[in-house]
């Protein structure tokens, strides 16, 4: 269980270094008790730059210690490391030529400490931490991708729906935001009856993410329907690369097999999109019987409220590179690096019940 912030040591690995030369600064943060949009916010703050010039590679929890390259449009180097703020350190700057995008960085790494675990639970943690890095980890979303509530997901689908109603009652019942000054507009047009005015004064980058997690809600889905054997092709998969992210159609799963079992591909699964590779046979069935069973149309995610939802493939499974299980005298410490968009919390899942005595 997760007591203390550095009880979860979160650690960015970047995709590539910064060129030293360009108008953008890359410059590293360690942080704890703030959110990545918080830090953003803070330092917008003292530079006096709007926080939409800023870049970053991936969202890192708040109750934790971690460790992430931003990116600033229009301000040097020296002028980011002169800053003094609470709770965040600045720990390297220098010069890039473009804004860091989601996704730019090659994974992360893990220190995780598991408070109270039984001195008895290291062997069978230290053998399915084994298992896990030797046939892959479930590629699931993690729970934190659903908001603090858990609901994301609901107003995404909501709103691909078209059910204004119910996205604007999700949004203006979140404590989190209802003193908020987009909450003030979504009230005032909701009152003048316009409801689709009212969704689009929820900020972009809101929607957005409510409509990420319903994507990530329904690959979740679908993942759980073949959890049984995440690592067996079926005719008709849309399989990924490991080496490069590329995805094809696979015609004869009997031939392919020996290439998932070594893990160079992997099964994906959808996140659903107008620009998505479709599947074919058994698999395009199991998705569309989901997309039939929520009542959502696959054109849907062509434009919603504003937003164009293209599309991708993800594996089902997730490598897992793992450094060290070892006991400490508060329970156990576990090191691992997963990819980039994966989840820590999902290896901690696969961890249930093997941490009693």
């Amino acid at each position: 269980m997760k007591i203390e912030p550095d009880d979860f040591i979160v650690e960015e690995l970047p995709l590539y270094e910064p060129s030293r030369v360009g108008t953008h600064t890359f410059f590293a943060i360690r942080k704890q008790k703030l959110s990545t949009f918080e830090a953003i916010n803070q330092i917008a703050h003292a530079l006096h730059v709007n926080p939409r010039n800023f870049g970053y590679a991936g969202l890192k929890d708040k109750y934790a210690v971690t460790t992430q390259v931003l990116s600033v449009e229009g301000v040097p180097p020296e002028q980011v490391l002169e800053l003094t703020l609470p709770a965040l350190e600045i720990l390297w700057a220098e010069r890039h030529a473009h804004k860091l995008r989601v996704g730019h960085l090659r994974g992360n790494q893990f220190q995780i400490t598991l408070r109270d675990v039984p001195p008895t639970s290291l062997l069978f943690v230290e053998e399915k931490m084994a298992q896990l890095a030797t046939e892959g980890v479930p590629n699931r979303f993690g729970a934190q991708r659903f908001g603090n509530k858990h609901d994301s997901h609901l107003i995404g689908r909501a709103l691909i729906k078209s059910e204004w109603e119910e996205a604007l009652h999700y949004v203006l019942s979140d404590e989190t935001t209802q003193s908020s000054d987009f909450a003030k507009q979504v009230k005032r047009e909701k009152e003048k009856g316009s409801l689709e005015e009212a969704v689009a004064c929820i900020p972009h980058r809101l929607r957005k993410l409510y409509l990420s997690a319903y994507q990530a809600y329904l690959f979740n889905c679908i993942l759980e329907k073949r959890m049984s054997n995440l690592g067996q092709l079926w005719d008709g998969d849309i399989a990924i690369k490991y080496s490069n992210g590329a995805p094809f159609l696979v015609e004869n799963a009997k031939v392919e097999q020996p290439r998932v079992d070594m893990f160079e591909i992997s099964p994906s699964g959808p996140i659903f999109g107008y620009k998505m590779r479709r599947p074919a046979g058994e698999v395009l069935a199991l998705e569309m019987e989901l997309l039939a069973a929520e009542g959502v149309k696959f054109e849907a995610f062509r434009k919603v409220a504003g937003i164009r939802l293209p599309g991708t493939r993800r594996p089902l499974r997730m490598l897992m590179e793992l450094h060290q299980v070892t006991s400490v005298d508060v329970g156990l410490r576990l090191c691992f690096t997963l990819p980039a968009g994966s989840y820590a919390t999902v290896v901690l899942d696969e961890l249930n019940g093997y941490l009693v005595d």
